[in-house]
């Protein structure tokens, strides 16, 4: 690289902007290989299921069986999964900066995530694991790579129509009220080195909507954490939080898309290890994805191509005013539909 205190401060100023300009660019080129990679599997599953759906299905019982039990099969467990990649350029950590600016530093970050919903019976199960790697914005403490990390959401809901045998809690808006429990799992390679474990227990609300899902979930929470500057445990008092996610499917022309996301309101959880008052956090992360399947392999809900927006307010419960503690993101991605032409489910 280029020593620029060598060079006259114009000279230095171009140079830093065309190394910065090659930085984005070689993240882009891998942002785009990995999209590439997404869209071959795609293809790949696609002349899979063609392959399989030539073979003509052997006669089932399902035919022969009395119109009782053909409604009772409508009520099957049922699953989807899907595995996703995504490429944003401005992430935002609180306290990680620019050196020797005290401005917040944007950090490019490249995220797999893979994601479980299911139901059986009266439960409903939700997993999301998320793996992403920052570039050199937010170090890892070792340095020499950006920082990684693994972030766990569990979620298990117990549907009380379900549980009761009963339309008891289908009343006005609502199709559907759930006992909900989860967790949020985190670890970090950073100097910061979070390793956030929470728990989550509360109503959720599920609302009667034309199609998709609309849920609100209202949780007691309780939070753990670390902090590795001071080699602290962070134990965070009992707080609230309230959780909505929606989708929202819908056509334009011909073209099939899905307006997706969640979004977060925790209540302040106490004194941070550095003996500080937490403020109430605001996170929203939306999603809008276009069917890309359907128009290049003719396979509806197998290849999604994306776009969005993450906004956090007041990041982990750091006032706004600190360094990195809010940021508005937008990101991009592609998703696959693992087995292909799976419809989306209510998480």
């Amino acid at each position: 690289m280029i020593e620029v205190n060598d060079v006259p401060l114009p000279i230095s100023s171009t140079i830093e902007r065309a190394e910065s300009n090659l930085k984005l660019l070689d993240n882009a080129g891998r942002a785009a290989l990995v999209m590439l990679v997404f869209l071959l599997l795609a293809l790949f599953s696609a002349a899979a299921q063609e392959s399989s759906s030539a073979i003509p299905d052997a006669p089932t019982a399902v035919a022969a069986r009395p119109a009782a039990e053909s409604q009772k099969a409508q009520f099957q467990p049922h699953s989807s999964d899907t595995v996703s990649y995504w490429y944003g350029s401005n992430y935002r950590t609180p306290f990680v900066m620019i050196p020797n600016t005290g401005k917040a530093a944007n950090i490019a970050r490249n995220s797999v995530e893979y994601i479980h919903v299911g139901s059986a019976s009266m439960l409903n199960n939700f997993a999301d694991v998320t793996v992403s790697m920052s570039d050199l914005s937010e170090p890892a403490a070792a340095g020499g790579s950006g920082a990684t990390e693994a972030y766990v959401i569990l979620r298990e809901g117990i549907g009380l129509n379900e549980l009761t045998h009963s339309s008891a809690f289908k009343r006005g808006p609502l199709r559907n009220v759930a006992f909900e429990m989860g967790a949020n799992l985190e670890t970090k390679n950073s100097s910061f080195a979070p390793a956030e474990r929470t728990l989550y227990i509360g109503p959720k609300f599920v609302f009667a909507v034309p199609k998709g899902f609309f849920n609100v979930g209202l949780h007691f929470r309780q939070e753990w954490n670390h902090e590795g500057v001071l080699g602290k445990p962070e134990d965070y008092t009992p707080n609230f939080n309230i959780e909505p996610t929606w989708m929202v499917p819908f056509k334009i022309g011909k073209a099939q898309l899905a307006f997706s996301g969640f979004a977060e309101y925790n209540s302040p959880k106490g004194i941070d290890s550095f003996g500080s008052k937490t403020v109430s956090e605001y996170l929203v992360r939306s999603v809008m994805a276009v069917d890309i399947g359907s128009v290049l392999m003719h396979k509806p809900q197998l290849l999604d191509l994306n776009g969005g927006l993450w906004g956090w307010h007041n990041e982990y419960g750091k006032p706004a005013s600190d360094p990195g503690a809010k940021q508005l993101t937008p990101f991009v991605g592609i998703t696959l539909h693992l087995g292909g032409g799976q419809p989306r489910h209510n998480p």
